[in-house]
């Protein structure tokens, strides 16, 4: 049986082995989408410049509002490629239209979304 399979809160790749949800609630799990290589318990304190050495609970949707804003203005590199399927790619960067997608899935307003080079 295939085992199950989490979605990351940053950029909505299904490729977490642990959920950083548990009941509504973040979780450090210190595991890395293989998509945009946040590190859930590690990524929210060192990737992100939010001006606290461990951010604070209140602001861990801010941190990876930033992160994601950095990932994607940055060119979407994928990380690990070789656990990303071949048609969701565009060399080495995820595809836009899949980023949207998985965005979708995340229930983020993207909308709005305030990316340079995004629209």
């Amino acid at each position: 049986m295939a085992k199950k399979l989490y979605s990351c809160l940053i950029c909505g790749y299904k490729g977490l082995s642990e959920n950083p949800l548990y009941k509504g609630e973040y979780q450090k799990t210190f595991d890395i989408c293989p998509c945009c290589d946040f590190e859930f318990g590690y990524s929210e304190d060192h990737d992100v410049r939010l001006g606290f050495i461990v951010t604070p609970d209140h602001l861990i949707e801010a941190a990876f509002q930033l992160y994601r804003k950095q990932w994607i203005e940055s060119g979407m590199k994928i990380a690990h490629p070789e656990y990303i399927p071949d048609e969701v790619k565009n060399g080495d960067c995820l595809k836009f239209e899949v980023l949207l997608k998985q965005l979708k899935n995340l229930n983020l307003d993207i909308d709005n979304f305030e990316i340079d080079g995004f629209n």
